[in-house]
This record gives C-alpha cells, sequence and structure tokens, in this order.
C-alpha cells in the first residue's frame, strides 16, 4: 500500500500554504522527499518528512509547510511557493515517484529531479481559503473549504464538563438520545458518540493536546482548566471570548491561543483518550463554560470509517454518509494562522484578549445558556 498526497493547499502565502502526506502506519520516513516543479519542468525544492503529526485510518500523516526550512523561498521572489503552473511530487526513500500531481487545469512534465519523463496529473482547482483533498487513497481530489492539515476530530479530554439541559455532563458520560445546550439555550440531540486513545511519543510538540487554563480566556472562561485537541475549536470574537481581536464571532484551533497566557500545548503527555460526539448538526456547545463545538462531520473523520461505521452513522443521522460528506460549521472557521495574526494586531493595538472577556464573558455565558438574545 502506497503513501499519498492526502491534501494540499497552493493558492496563498507561505503560511497558508502545505501538503500533506499519509504514508502507511510504520512506514520509515527515511528518504522521503516532497519535490516541487516549476512551469518548465524544473526540480525548485525538495522537502524531506519530519515527525507525523498523528496516525488515523492506518497511516501516519506528515506535513510540509513553513516549518520546514527553505518553504518561505520561492523561485520568483513571492512569499509562497506553489503557483497554478506548478507541480508537486512524492517520492519514496528509493527515488520511486508515488505521485506526480498538478492543479488548476495544467500539466507539467518534467525534466529533472525524481519525475524526470514523467508528466502531472492534473487533480482539480481550488481557490483562495480552499485546499484539495483526497478521502480514497489518492486516486480522486475535491476542493476542501475548511483546510485541516495534519488534523484530528475536534476531541474534548475526559472529564471536560458538557452544558446540558439538567447541568453539566462529564463528556463520557453523553451517550446517544442526549441533549446538550447549544447557542441561545437550545438543546441539541446526541446522536453518536466516539472514544479513543491517541499515543503521543512522537507527535511534535504543537500537534500534542491543548490546555486552557481556568480563567485564561476570561472571567470563569472556561470555569475549569480545559483540555481539547489542537484542532478543536474555541468561539472566538463573541460570546464574551477574544472579543477584542476578531469583527465577528468564529471559531479558531485550539492551537492558535496558544500564544495566550494559561494555554499552552502539553507536551510532556505520553498518551491521552478523547471522546467527541455528534449532533444533528455541528453547533456551539459550552465545556466547562466555554464557547466550544461539537463535532464537525467532515474528512477528518470520515476517512477513518469503514463501510459498516458509515453505515450505522448514516442510521443515527436518518441521512445518507458518505466520505465526502461535508456538513455546515455553525460559524465561519479561520485557519491557525489568520486567528494568530488577529491576536497579534490586538496586542499591538493595546487590547488584551482576557480584559475584553472578562469584562463580558460570564454575563454572556449565563445569557447564552439561559435562551436569552
Amino acid at each position: 500500500m502506497p503513501g499519498y498526497i492526502s491534501e494540499f493547499q497552493y493558492y496563498g502565502d507561505a503560511t497558508q500554504e502545505f501538503i500533506e502526506v499519509a504514508l502507511p502506519a510504520g512506514t520509515d520516513p527515511s528518504g522521503y522527499t516532497v519535490e516541487i516543479y516549476n512551469a518548465s519542468g524544473d526540480l525548485v525544492f525538495g522537502f524531506p518528512l519530519a515527525a507525523p503529526t498523528e496516525t488515523a485510518g492506518g497511516y501516519d500523516v506528515y506535513v510540509v509547510d513553513a516549518s520546514a526550512p527553505g518553504f518561505h523561498t520561492s523561485d520568483t521572489g513571492s512569499t509562497g511557493n506553489f503557483y497554478p503552473d506548478d507541480a508537486v511530487a512524492l517520492v519514496d526513500g528509493q527515488g520511486n515517484v508515488e505521485q506526480f500531481l498538478s492543479y488548476w487545469d495544467n500539466t507539467v512534465t518534467a525534466n529533472g529531479g525524481a519525475a524526470s519523463g514523467m508528466t502531472s496529473r492534473d487533480v482539480g482547482t481550488a481557490s483562495a481559503g480552499q485546499s484539495l483533498q483526497s478521502d480514497d487513497q489518492g486516486q480522486t481530489y475535491y476542493t476542501q473549504d475548511t483546510p485541516n492539515p495534519g488534523t484530528i476530530p475536534a476531541c474534548y479530554a475526559a472529564g471536560s464538563l458538557i452544558a446540558t439541559p439538567s447541568g453539566p455532563c462529564p463528556v463520557e458520560q453523553l451517550a446517544v438520545g442526549d441533549c446538550v445546550l447549544g447557542q441561545h439555550g437550545k438543546a441539541q440531540m446526541v446522536r453518536w458518540v466516539w472514544s479513543g486513545q491517541q499515543p503521543l511519543d512522537g507527535v511534535s510538540a504543537d500537534h500534542k493536546p491543548v490546555l486552557i487554563r481556568a480563567g485564561a480566556l476570561g472571567a470563569n472562561l472556561p470555569q475549569q482548566d480545559l483540555i481539547v485537541s489542537g484542532q478543536h475549536r474555541i468561539v472566538v470574537g463573541g460570546m464574551g471570548q477574544c472579543e477584542g481581536g476578531f469583527h465577528a464571532p468564529a471559531f479558531v484551533p485550539a492551537k492558535a491561543l496558544t500564544g495566550l497566557r494559561g494555554v499552552r500545548f502539553m507536551a510532556g503527555k505520553r498518551s491521552i483518550i478523547w471522546h467527541h460526539f455528534l449532533c444533528d448538526r455541528h453547533s456551539v456547545i459550552f465545556a466547562n463554560g466555554l464557547a466550544s463545538e461539537s463535532l464537525l462531520l467532515g474528512p477528518a473523520i470520515l476517512h477513518q470509517m469503514d463501510r459498516t461505521h458509515l453505515a450505522a452513522l448514516s442510521v443515527a443521522l436518518n441521512r445518507r454518509v458518505t466520505r465526502r460528506t461535508r456538513d455546515k460549521a455553525a460559524l465561519p472557521c479561520l485557519t491557525a494562522g489568520a486567528a494568530r495574526r488577529a491576536l497579534e494586531r490586538s496586542t499591538k493595538a493595546g487590547t488584551q484578549c482576557a480584559v475584553w472577556q472578562s469584562q463580558s464573558g460570564q454575563s454572556n455565558w449565563n445569557t447564552m445558556v439561559s435562551g436569552g438574545p
């Protein structure tokens, strides 16, 4: 079973672009490279694979992005690496090309590098803010509106208290048929639950669980320490959370908040058991008093499921679910980079996130769960 390019974003600057690679779990990545070719077929860049960000669905997942030396340098002097007439190759440790892909209705014939003499396969077009993703081992690609490089599904650690109509409930005790409180106090029924252990040995520090200390995002926000996965989305720009740095309510990955005091990666964590739950629709919910999210049904979770699980999920939701299912997010979803830039602007302007939240955080929380405006 060969490796493949599972997702990539080529439309943006070097802080947005990335190439995600999936190798069969346990594969030695030594010698694997991602090569970028220009329109003339010249090999311009070659990036080795570093440590995997996670293991999911039988694959170790690697991401080549701005953390790779040289990624900020382009052959034409702009801030990004990719262009509509470029191509990218995945090369294994023996120098064999496992994939040679292009995009934007374009093909490239390489005249150097491992892909010399090969013509790329055009796999589609993505616009600004989008990526191209494959859920079938690189056979086909589709446009992903919310790029998710190296991610795992949005998860809570055991002990996280989820707001329900009958009071806070530990996430591990939620069951199908229970209800949780969503935005404006609306009850959302739990349709599916999942839990599993994630080994963290070998996972890079910036992909470890995120600890949000009590009060880190404002007065009683959260009400007690909260542990979530790095890609778990937290509400900002509303509900009393980081209102000073954002123009409107949005979701941001928890890892984007690690620059704030009281929010950090749990670098020493060796393993963790995650829990997540799915409602009829993606919802703003409250964990330890903090506005965050229920599970968003999309590629990050669906690519890990076999046909039996997909069928069971279809029954639970009373609608057909496939690996191409992409539900609508309850709020706009910002990338980690966009969120960090907004927080940096806020800091430079003298607007401290926690100060803004401490002025309104608890009152907003009370309003949300009581069904107020």
